[in-house]
């Protein structure tokens, strides 16, 4: 079975990965155990949240095989295409069978323009790497375990027998296991091993026997000696004596191919002329001073420049042009051509409108002349300015004055351009004739000519002669710029740093172009890949991409598993990436002998040495969706992922900076002798050793040989003893390199490192974070002699260290200047010296160990420790990991608020005010007691690895966080369930106090990740079936549900015992008699409990609240039952709505209309009497007979004062505000109620200030017909008309005001027929008259009222965010195609990213920024009087899309399938509106949706962070749609 690695993809299509600027790749892994020839390596899971833009009519597209036989190419892509669900996540697997680059892209129609029309959308390719799995005789070799020797094979003799295989043992024994060999082919004229002569053939002087031989020694060097092999692979250039390139010139950048060029080699071949005859010039031929190099610039600038006349490259030749333009002047086709008035009299305009008319394609290089203007247009142009009838004088004028203007910038081109060729000329000739860093060549001769040449010259077969440009490199150019090509004028500018015996090599765009070339260089690749087991590509990033690309596409077909390493000088880390991520690259060359400082080789060393030590390690959590139904857990959890957690969640697809094959020196580098000392060699060799990535080295570093080696004309063969230099360290370094390697062969994050400089000193402790074993360096640089260091006591700290070994290297004589009789090159005499070792102390007593270096440690030194932390071990890792799930099993949804949740007000009544949530320093208190507080605080942290967190910081400190996340749980543990996850949580985080101080936040936050999982996963496994297998999004909404019930000391449900209670939000409503509101249960129970299937505690809340009913009305504030208080108007319809929706969902959920109640309160009687009363629960009632008194009391009207009215009460109202009146009109069949000093709907805000003058005055009293309790009225009398019709509500008619009595039917029919006509406010004014509407008053049309026939007649016309609510409860009241039209409306109107608006923007009462604490002299404003006139609360967009959906669905045509199901677009339009939901919900700490927000989603800070309704109401709509489906 192939491993499984997941990558996530974002809206877009993007990778979601922890490191967006790093390469994407799988981990290097060895195959599958059962893995046989033809089965996949890996399978790629690509994981697509529903709802996401790219699934919209999605397909992913890659080029990756669907099987073993098809062979890869980069333009042959697959489609795979995207399901697309409104609630369940996608995913598909992808087979991958071998190594290499990839790529996919997404194809899907977006819906971004205001007309949210489809439009077919491509994103960018996305390329990934999957790495080779390499081995050594069958053996699995990891990456970071590969120890490099680069071996330069001139240096090495000629006799395979006698020099080469003792050589190969000399590597072995210096313990590494790859040998890098310059190209072994046939060598140039120059004798540089990167100068190829001939691509295909082989150095016959060594390998007589030809390719056959050279298969037959890589295959000898990794049977007999466990070595792998890798050759340069030359791309870029040839030697510049090539045969092949005689006969194929093409190949090459010449006059032919490369027009552009033109200037730039007639420019080289006079240096060539002037250099030759300087001497005739009188110019100086041997330069030895800077008096001598000015003069000969001089002569360039006369003899070479002036005679060439380079501008003649650039410009626009005006006398030519003027001739032609006279010719064709009397063409009487040449009409005139309109030019904009602002142009024509503007010189510098109208010549740029030439330009884009005449030249539309820009100037360029080419050949003398050769820019030209399109004659005829330029003429037309004069035509108009000279005008028709003019003879050519008077154009000629206006011509001259155009084509000067013209030229201007390109004289200015031609100008700098000049400047830079003498001054590149200048600083080229200075640095190869007098400066000490260079070569100083001596005199200038025909063989040794002031500059070296840019192009190769020859003649081919036929006397034709050639110039051929030559390869080389520009400090700092853009590496995605051939700098051969007419993107660049290096070769005129003379930026090139040269290699005259290389011939740059000219691919083209694809094989057309050049099909000798890609022949050879096919070849050349087939052949190698086919030899050896990785390539170095020399010279990477010149190699153009799509060269790189295709040849190692070529060459990945004859060794899949082919190690490839790259030299990439960009300077630039994220061109870095894009040359491994397209290639393929498995690691990028970096050297150490390239720091100039011991700061700087500090930093490198960081940057490849690994992690830091005590990493945050991360865990799926709420990141994805679980997989919570236990079968398919149990499937999933078969699947080869390499799991981190219990979750069967795979490994994850991640982007990491490029991986190093790190070189303590390499071919290029100056030795330590030459660039700092070579004592340093030692350091340097251990630093690099120890590093976490791959490493190598030069031959001839270990050795220590004093300078560094010319490629081209140094003729010594190497020398070498097993005891010469640091070899016999490095052979133990070597061995520390593969142990450690093979600790983290599976995982190579395992590998932990800690790096501190202290001047000369580099300190290394690198680690195994699962085993807890490591080794500790001292290394004492030497980059200069410098002082004497002494190094203060090391303290380790829960580390036991042992020391293993310490070496000095000490010069013992002076660097050789020659070479040994038998010509080989002679090493600096040194000696390796085993010193004392440190002294390491372990007290037992501190758990600490004191390392003091000894006295004798000079410069050059390094010491090495063993390392072993107690108890921590791969049984700690497994044991913290492991038996959470299991431990969770007996754990209730109440339990599951206890442990996860609780706020600060939740926990304090839990402990009678002992205990609140954790605080943590410079951080401020969780915001959950529960494991939830934990998780949210450190979120962010384990993302980032940000170790200097507060709460990391604060873990490091003490383990007072073990203590608390146990010992909180004391009070909860009367639950069989509760007791038993506790002992689990203290058995691993009493076992987590035993590891060092340091490793203490990874393991106490990845022990609350493990629990944190298996707590989540317990809580969706007690939930419905569809929310198991639902979206991390709709997963998370659920979780509400266990965080806002819960069981309450203060705020039990009911009046006799604790029974638990759903909170309206946290922190705010929380406790005491301000947690349980009535509309606001009602309005979260369907989609907290119902779509949950938490029937149960629904049940509790409406047959408890039911035994509260009184004057018909449900209680705005429950209080336990005790002292309800009734002000809401609407908190009865909701409530019967939630009966219904009850009725509907649960499993024989029309039984509850029998349930009995007592009654805290006397049926159909208004009589007010304490708790205590003896009338008080003396009645009972069924759950039907509830429903009938609700309908019967509005029939016949309400009236009453409320219960001890007064400011005891309610301080804020008025006294008139304490008087409640409903009735229905029973012309129209709609209820009406309320006054204008009380607000009884859910916009219930009361104006408070006396600064303002608004106390007492609500800032919306809604009264009268409000359009929500009317078509939630509806949708009870279709309930209970239905049920009637069933034999299953007893009821039929209701008693009216008058006496009379009305049937249920009549009263909903005498609805359905007035409803439309009372709220709708049509388009036409034409058409009011059909409608009850005072147009004088009409502030916007098509849509609908608020209100009907309220105190104060404008507020009927606002626009406001109820009407979705009737829309959802009762579709059936609006007439489609407008309630459609008006959804339009209220989209752009109203909705924000998180709320709709509670008042349209135009309405002159729009106060959008919320703000309770102002208490200023705004009447509007003060004392967040202006709650519900603006601001934008999330629960009504709930139902703002539910609405949407309906009416869409209804009335769109791309909205339903011709089958009758809801299209994708649909799915598409509403999860486009719940980005910011799913963002928030991710974010916050709260883990919830907010109450509201001000406007256009800004944060508002007196909203209550988390609120029930929040969540509950965009459940609701993903519950529609499950209903859509059957679901019941």
């Amino acid at each position: 079975m192939s491993k499984i690695v997941l990558l996530r993809l974002s809206d877009n299509g993007e990778p979601l990965v922890n490191n967006s600027n790093g390469v994407l790749g799988l981990p290097a892994s060895p195959p599958p155990k059962d893995w046989k020839k033809g089965d996949p390596i890996f399978t790629l899971r690509l994981f697509i949240a529903a709802g996401s833009k790219i699934t919209n009519k999605g397909h992913i597209w890659t080029d990756m095989p669907p099987d073993s036989t098809s062979g890869f190419s980069r333009s042959k892509f697959y489609s795979h295409s995207i399901d697309c669900s409104a609630h369940k996540d996608s995913t598909i697997d992808l087979p991958i069978y071998t190594a290499g680059s990839y790529c996919y892209y997404v194809a899907y129609h977006s819906i971004e323009n205001e007309e949210e029309s489809q439009k077919l959308t491509t994103t960018r390719k996305t390329h990934f790497v999957v790495p080779p799995s390499l081995s050594i005789n069958g053996e699995f070799l990891p990456l970071n375990a590969i120890t490099l020797q680069s071996v330069v094979s001139k240096w090495v003799g000629k006799d395979l027998e006698k020099d080469w295989e003792p050589l190969f043992a000399h590597v072995k024994s210096k313990g590494y296991n790859m040998i890098h060999f310059t190209p072994l082919q046939v060598r140039g004229e120059s004798n540089s091993p990167y100068s190829i002569y001939d691509q295909l053939s082989f150095d016959a002087d060594v390998f007589k026997g030809g390719v056959d031989e050279v298969r037959a020694m890589t295959q000898k060097l990794q049977k007999e000696h466990g070595i792998l092999s890798m050759t340069d692979m030359v791309w870029n250039h040839t030697a510049n004596n090539s045969d092949w390139l005689r006969e194929n010139p093409e190949a090459g950048y010449n006059q032919e191919t490369a027009p552009h060029l033109e200037a730039a080699i007639v420019l080289d071949k006079s240096l060539l002329h002037f250099s030759k005859y300087m001497k005739w010039h009188g110019y100086p031929t041997d330069i030895r001073s800077t008096s001598d190099l000015l003069k000969i610039m001089d002569g360039i600038k006369i003899h070479v420049l002036g005679d060439l006349k380079l501008w003649q490259y650039y410009v626009l030749n005006v006398q030519q042009h003027l001739e032609e333009l006279e010719k064709a002047w009397s063409n009487l086709a040449i009409t005139p051509t309109k030019i904009p008035e602002d142009v024509k009299n503007n010189l510098k305009s109208l010549s740029k409108f030439v330009v884009q008319l005449a030249r539309p394609q820009g100037f360029e290089l080419s050949s003398r002349n050769a820019n030209k203007l399109d004659i005829y247009k330029f003429a037309s142009v004069l035509r108009t300015l000279a005008g028709e009838d003019a003879d050519f004088s008077e154009a000629k004028s206006h011509a001259h004055k155009i084509l000067d203007e013209i030229n201007l910038p390109l004289y200015k081109a031609y100008d700098e351009d000049n400047s830079e060729i003498l001054e590149q000329v200048y600083n080229r000739i200075k640095y190869l004739r007098l400066e000490d860093n260079g070569p100083k060549l001596g005199p200038v001769t025909e063989y040794s000519p002031l500059t070296e040449p840019y192009f190769t010259r020859f003649e081919d077969a036929s006397g034709k002669e050639w110039a051929l440009a030559n390869n080389g490199w520009i400090w700092g150019g853009n590496p995605l710029v051939d700098f051969a090509s007419s993107q660049s004028k290096a070769y005129l500018r003379r930026e090139v740093i040269i290699w005259g015996d290389c011939v740059k090599l000219r691919y083209g765009k694809s094989p057309e172009d050049s099909p000798a070339l890609w022949e050879r260089m096919t070849k050349y690749t087939q052949l190698s890949a086919s030899i050896f087991d990785g390539f170095r590509i020399d010279n990477c990033h010149s190699t153009p991409l799509h060269v790189g690309e295709a040849l190692l596409d070529i060459a990945r077909k004859t060794n899949p598993n082919l190690y490839v390493v790259a030299e990439l000088f960009t300077g630039d880390e994220n061109i870095d990436v894009l040359f491994m991520e397209r290639l393929g690259i498995s690691s990028i060359i970096r050297e150490a002998m390239q720091a100039y400082s011991v700061g700087e080789l500090s930093r490198l060393v960081h940057m490849h040495g690994g992690k830091p030590i005590g990493s945050l390690q991360w865990l799926p959590l709420d990141e994805l969706a679980i997989t919570a139904d236990r079968s398919e857990f149990s499937k999933r959890s078969e699947e080869n992922i390499n799991n981190v957690s219990e979750l069967p969640v795979p490994e994850m697809m991640v982007s990491q900076p490029p991986h190093a094959l790190f070189m303590d020196c390499t071919h290029d580098n100056e030795m330590p002798n030459d660039k700092r000392t070579v004592e340093d060699t030692l350091p340097n060799a251990a630093l690099v050793a120890l590093c976490s990535c791959a490493t190598g080295t030069v031959f001839g570093y270990d050795e220590c040989y004093p300078h560094l080696l010319d490629v081209v004309h140094e003729k010594r063969l190497y020398n070498y003893e097993d005891d010469m230099g640091i070899s016999s360290a490095k052979k133990i370094l070597n061995g520390i390199r593969t142990e450690l390697a093979e600790q983290t062969k599976n995982d190579v994050d395992q590998s932990e490192v800690h790096i501190h400089h202290e001047g000369q000193y580099i300190i290394l402790h690198r680690l195994n974070s699962k085993t807890g074993k490591g080794y500790f360096l001292v290394a004492r640089t030497k980059f200069v002699a410098d002082g004497n260091q002494v190094l203060a006591p090391i303290y380790l700290s829960g580390i036991k260290a042992t020391p293993a070994f310490s070496y000095t290297l000490s010069r013992t004589g002076d660097a050789p200047s020659g070479s040994s009789a038998d010509e080989r090159i002679l090493p600096v005499p040194v000696e390796l010296t085993a010193i004392q070792n440190p002294e390491a102390e372990f007290d037992e007593e501190k758990n600490e160990t004191v390392i003091r270096i000894s006295e004798y440690f000079p410069q050059g030194s390094i010491a090495i420790l063993n390392t072993e932390i107690a108890g921590c071990d791969d049984e700690l890792d497994k044991f913290v990991r492991s038996g959470a799930i299991a431990a969770a099993e007996k754990l209730s949804l109440i339990d599951l608020n206890a442990i996860l949740y609780k706020c600060e007000s939740e926990e304090r009544d839990a402990s009678a005010g002992t205990d609140g949530v954790y605080n943590v320093p410079n951080y401020g208190h969780l915001v959950y007691a529960g494991l939830q507080g934990w998780i949210s605080a450190s979120k962010d942290a384990i993302k980032g690895n940000d170790l200097a967190h507060p709460l990391v910081e604060h873990l490091r400190s003490g383990s007072w966080a073990c203590d608390y996340v146990v010992n909180r749980l004391d009070k909860y543990s009367g639950s069989e369930g509760v007791k038993m996850f506790q002992d689990w949580l203290r058995s691993r985080l009493q076992r987590i106090k035993q590891v060092p101080f340091f490793l203490l936040p990874r393991y106490f936050l990845l022990v609350i990740g493990i629990a944190y999982e298996a707590l989540r996963f317990t809580a969706l496994s007690l939930m419905t079936q569809k929310l198991q297998e639902s979206t991390a999004f709709v997963q998370s909404l659920a979780m509400c549900s266990v965080q806002m019930v819960g069981s309450m000391r203060t705020a039990s449900l009911n009046t006799f015992e604790i029974v638990p209670s759903l909170a309206a939000g946290l922190p705010h409503f929380s406790y005491d008699f301000m947690r349980c509101w009535g509309r606001d249960v009602f309005l979260a129970l369907r989609g907290l409990l119902i779509a949950t299937g938490r029937f149960d505690e629904a049940k509790s809340h409406i047959l408890n609240f039911a035994m509260t009913l009184k004057h018909g009305l449900i209680p705005n504030l429950l209080g336990s039952g005790k002292d309800p208080r009734y002000n809401a108007r609407d908190a009865a319809w909701f409530f019967l709505q939630s009966i219904q929706e009850y009725a509907n969902f649960a499993p024989d959920g029309d039984s509850i209309l029998n349930e009995t109640v007592k009654r805290r309160f006397l049926p159909f009687d208004d009589t007010y009497f304490p708790q205590n009363d003896p009338r008080a629960f003396s009645q009972e009632s069924t759950l039907e007979e509830i429903i009938y008194e609700i309908l019967a009391r509005h029939a016949k009207g309400i009236s009453y004062r409320e219960a001890n009215a007064g400011p005891n009460l309610d301080s804020q109202m008025r006294d008139e505000g304490f008087n409640v009146n409903v009735h229905v009109d029973w012309t129209t069949g709609l209820v009406h109620g309320g006054n204008q000093f009380n607000c009884g709907t859910w916009m219930d805000k009361m104006g408070e200030s006396t600064k303002a003058g608004n106390k007492g005055i609500p800032g919306t009293p809604r009264d009268g017909a409000a359009i929500e309790i009317n078509g939630l009225l509806k949708s009870a009398l279709r309930f209970v008309n239905a049920l009637q019709d069933e034999k299953k509500f007893k009821y039929t008619d209701v008693e009216k005001q008058d006496g009379t009595k009305i049937s249920l039917k009549d009263w909903e029919a005498l609805l359905q027929e007035n409803f439309e006509r009372c709220y709708y406010i049509p388009e036409d004014p034409g058409e009011d008259q059909d409608y009850d509407v005072n147009p004088d008053i009409v502030n916007r049309r098509g849509i609908y009222k608020d209100l009907y026939k309220s105190g104060k007649p404008y507020e009927d016309y606002q626009l406001r965010g109820n009407f979705p609510i009737a829309m959802v409860v009762a579709p059936e009241l609006f007439d489609p195609e407008k309630a459609f039209k008006s959804i339009q409306k209220a989209d752009t109107i109203m909705r924000g990213p998180i709320g709709l608006k509670t008042l349209d923007p135009s309405d002159l009462n729009y106060r959008p920024f919320y703000n309770n604490s102002e208490d200023s002299e705004d009447f509007a404003t003060s004392k967040g009087r202006n709650y519900h006139q603006g601001p934008e609360w999330c629960w009504i967009l709930g139902f703002y899309l539910r609405a949407f959906k309906i009416f869409y669905y209804a009335q769109h045509p791309e909205c339903s399938t011709p089958n009758g199901k809801a299209a994708d677009y649909l799915h598409q339009l509403l999860s486009k509106r719940m980005i910011a939901h799913r963002d928030m919900i991710q974010s916050t700490v709260w883990a919830g949706l907010t109450e509201l927000t001000n406007e256009n989603g800004a944060y508002c800070a007196d909203s209550s962070p988390t609120q029930a309704w929040s969540a509950s109401c965009l459940l609701d709509l993903f519950c529609d749609q499950w209903e859509d489906e059957g679901f019941k």
